[in-house]
């Protein structure tokens, strides 16, 4: 198997991107109520989902033509810069690769001036963020539609 590289996202690529979020989603999803995956589906398929992603610096990983990840960041309003989008592919789950795409995503956002970086984790994710060395600020919720919302944790670092 080839090692996957780190580019960013190509047009014409947004229906692989949004598989890519449901498949990450539904396999983080054990911390949630699994009513959670519908709604959460149907919100990738809403209309205004692709340009909120689109709104972002988003990358990708990708091997053999196939796309394995993405991380995005947005700047704030307050100097920081906002990661967000950090998903990983089920089969390419534990192998560091949401290590890579939030540390570059990271360098991005310091290259264009950003220090501080802010992020909303789902509850399944905040282990990597705390090894990368995010802090919990608060906690808070993701409306996804259809009257679900989900619990999350908004965190911070620098």
């Amino acid at each position: 198997m080839s090692p996957s590289h780190l580019r960013p996202l190509r047009d014409g690529e947004i229906p692989a991107l949004v598989a890519l979020h449901g498949a990450s989603f539904a396999a983080l999803a054990t911390a949630y109520p699994p009513s959670v995956v519908p709604a959460y589906r149907a919100m990738l398929e809403a209309p205004d989902y692709v340009p909120e992603v689109l709104a972002s610096d988003i990358w990708v990983a990708e091997r053999d033509g196939a796309l394995l990840g993405s991380a995005g960041w947005l700047p704030q309003p307050d100097g920081a810069a906002r990661i967000r989008k950090v998903f990983v592919h089920p089969d390419a789950a534990r192998q560091g690769l949401a290590t890579r795409l939030v540390r570059a995503a990271e360098e991005r956002a310091r290259v264009a001036g950003h220090g501080r970086f802010v992020l909303r984790a789902y509850l399944g994710a905040v282990p990597l963020y705390e090894s990368l060395g995010y802090v919990a600020d608060r906690a808070g919720e993701r409306h996804v539609g259809g009257g679900v919302t989900l619990p999350v944790l908004f965190m911070r670092k620098g």
